[in-house]
This record gives C-alpha cells, structure tokens and sequence, in this order.
C-alpha cells in the first residue's frame, strides 16, 4: 500500500477526465493524478462515436461544440501530437413539415459562430449519393463538422497529458473519496491513499454512486444503447461521405473508412421521459445488439440510403450512458464539501463536449469561475426547472 500527494485528483481515466487534467497543467497546476480502474479510455470514451458538430438548437451549446471542434482542428500544431480529423461534414435531414424548426436551429447555432445553411434536397443528394431526399424532407449542410476515432484521440490526450507531467495510474480502482470535516482530503484506492484537497468525479454513470458515497445525489440514470457497423457490398458504387443525422428514420451515421458505416439511434428523439430509459447494470449487461432492434435499424439505414438494401452488419455493439433528465451534462461543485468536483451525465454527448469540458472544469477548479456556458450545466438547474431545451427535433428537451 501506497500514498501519494497531489493538488487534484481526477477519478476517471476516459477523455473527459484526461481533458481535464491536460487543461489542468496548461494553467500551471503542478501535480495532478489521474486514477483509471480499467486501462485508459476502457468506459465509454472507447465506445463514442467521434462525432463533432455545432449545429444543435441552443446557442450556447453550439458555442461548446465549436470549442471542441477548434481543439481537435489545432490539436496538433498545439500538442505536436497527430490525430486523423476527418472533415466529412454534417448533413441534417428532417421532416418537411419541420421547415421552421429547422431554420431556428440554423439561426441558433449561427448565433455561436456555427457555419450551416439550409439546402435543397438536390444539393443533399450531390453531396451524399444514392440519398432518399425528396419532397418530404428538408435538410442542413455544417461544412465544418468531424469525425476522429476516438479511442486514438483519448490516448493522444493521454500521452499529451502524460507529458505534461499528469501522472495517469491505470489498473488503480477507487474506494471512496475521503473526507474530513467536510473538506475534500483525497481518495482512497485499493492501492492506497491518492492525498489531495481537491477530487473530480468524471467516470460517467459509475460517479453517480461515487458521489452519492459524499452526500451528493445527481439525477443520473443508465440508459443501455445500442449502434452497429454496417457495411456496402463490395461492388456498390455509393459510399457514406457525410456524417448523417436523420429524423424521418431516427438514425445518425458517420463514415468508418471507405466501405463501413457507423449506425446508432438519435436517442433524444426516442426517449420522453426517465421511464423510456433502458436501466442495466453498467458492468453487467449485454454489450452486443438484440436482433430485433438491429433489424429494424438496418431497414431504416435502407430507408435513408436504399443502396444499403445490399449491404450488411459488420458489427455490433452496445454502451450505457450516463444520461440526464435534458441529455446534458452536470458540471459542479458540491455545496457542502469543500473541494469535491463533478463532471457525469454526458447522455452520448461526451466525447463532443469533452475539449470544452476540460478547459471550463480547470478554470473552475483553479479559479473558481464558470463562463456563461457552464453555469447552464449546474446541478440546481434541475430543482429550479431550468432544464436546457437544444433538440434538432420540434420536442421539449433531448438531442438529436
């Protein structure tokens, strides 16, 4: 058993807790440890589908994106660190009778700085071949959206980070955070003692149990989702050349090299309430698509793009989420302990926040200020009724 000091200890070695201590360092704070019970990126940064884009109907959720979109676009010349940004581009189609929904959303992203247009069904199809686009849809073009791998980009963060003089302690499982007199004083792992006066919980669904250990209750909840990898046939002239949401299908796709595709089901659009939430057990449960869902995603996929009425499942898989009543995340502090940090409750939308994250935390953590954006993230949004409404879809609250 051992025990080592640090001025903050990050429990979670996924891409938010390794954005945060990379953020951490670069504001000159010297000792940082970050405490991963798997090895780095094993919940569910791994399991993301590297997606960033900022066209989402609330300006300043879009202006989080575009922050995450420019720290990937300048990762390299920032952190000599290469990583494969793919500039695919986002294509939004949605119902025609979501005409206006669809320009707010438009408006609203613009308003951060987002680069979208509203374009005909012709030009959708131009820009992805063999597209069902006809009179009963409208679409959105963001030039400027990506997709990364993002197992490759969590461990380019975490050399990065490494670097920089983070030490990143993989294999080490966290028991508890330890408190005294209401100060944070470290955490207490199966390896010994990780001292320090401040502690940031960011391991997704498994901090709600973290945190409910300190007194802290967060309305996080498991939401067990499932995607899928398919593939064209070999002699198909078309391929996927755009990331691809869809609302007619409820479907978002994203090329994987030259003949797959990434599938997973716009999430936000299918769930109403925390009663539509699939709860499992996030270290037990089935990690592989159930057939019938799968089947239906692939006559959907065949929907959006009839050329995949030949194609077919690569692979599957499946993934819980850390999700919340509104689909965003909660980035806080506890009100009665001093020093205990909290960022959980991504509902899929992690990896795209996870850049932005990171810099908001560390200002926060070093300097105790929250920009604008992360004062909407706060945890007493829920009990004041403040919940964020930026779903691409004409509904309430959600993502898409």
């Amino acid at each position: 058993m051992s025990s080592k000091t640090a001025d903050v200890v990050i429990v979670g070695g996924g891409i938010t807790g390794l954005s945060i201590a990379l953020h951490l360092k670069s504001l000159g704070v010297p000792r940082v440890i970050v405490l991963e019970r798997h090895h780095v990126g094993a919940g569910q940064s791994g399991r993301a589908a590297g997606i960033v884009r900022a066209l989402v109907n609330h300006s300043g959720v879009a202006s989080m994106l575009l922050d995450s979109l420019r720290f990937l676009n300048h990762f390299n010349e920032s952190y000599g660190e290469s990583i494969a940004v793919n500039q695919a581009g986002y294509l939004l189609i949605q119902h025609a009778a979501q005409s206006e929904v669809l320009n707010e959303v438009i408006r609203n992203a613009a308003a951060a700085g987002c680069e979208a247009r509203q374009i005909r069904v012709e030009e959708a199809r131009e820009l992805q071949p063999g597209l069902n686009a006809q009179s009963d849809a409208v679409c959105a073009f963001e030039p400027g959206a990506v997709h990364v791998d993002p197992m490759v980009v969590t461990q380019a963060l975490a050399r990065v980070a490494a670097r920089m003089g983070v030490e990143i302690e993989p294999g080490c499982e966290v028991d508890s955070v330890v408190i005294d007199k209401q100060q944070v004083r470290g955490v207490a792992t199966q390896s010994g003692l990780r001292q320090a006066g401040k502690v940031v919980i960011a391991t997704a669904i498994w901090g709600k149990s973290q945190l409910e250990k300190a007194g802290v209750v967060v309305p996080v909840y498991p939401h067990r989702v499932e995607m899928a990898f398919f593939s064209v046939f070999p002699k198909s002239p078309d391929r996927l050349l755009r990331i691809l949401s869809d609302a007619r299908t409820l479907l978002y796709l994203r090329p994987e090299g030259r003949d797959q595709m990434f599938a997973g089901w716009r999430e936000g659009d299918r769930i109403a309430s925390p009663k539509d939430f699939a709860v499992v057990d996030p270290d037990h449960y089935r990690q592989t698509s159930h057939y019938a869902s799968l089947a239906d995603m692939q006559r959907r996929l065949a929907t959006t793009l009839p050329f995949m009425n030949d194609g077919f499942v690569h692979r599957t898989y499946a993934c819980v989420y850390d999700y919340t009543p509104d689909g965003m995340p909660i980035l806080d502090a506890a009100e009665r302990v001093q020093g205990l940090y909290f960022a959980l409750g991504y509902s899929g939308g992690g990896f795209s926040l996870a850049p932005w994250v990171g810099s908001a935390m560390a200002r926060f953590i070093t300097a105790g200020v929250k920009s604008p954006e992360m004062q909407l993230l706060r945890l007493k949004r829920f009990e004041e009724g403040q919940l964020l409404s930026w779903s691409n879809a004409e509904k309430e609250t959600g993502h898409a």
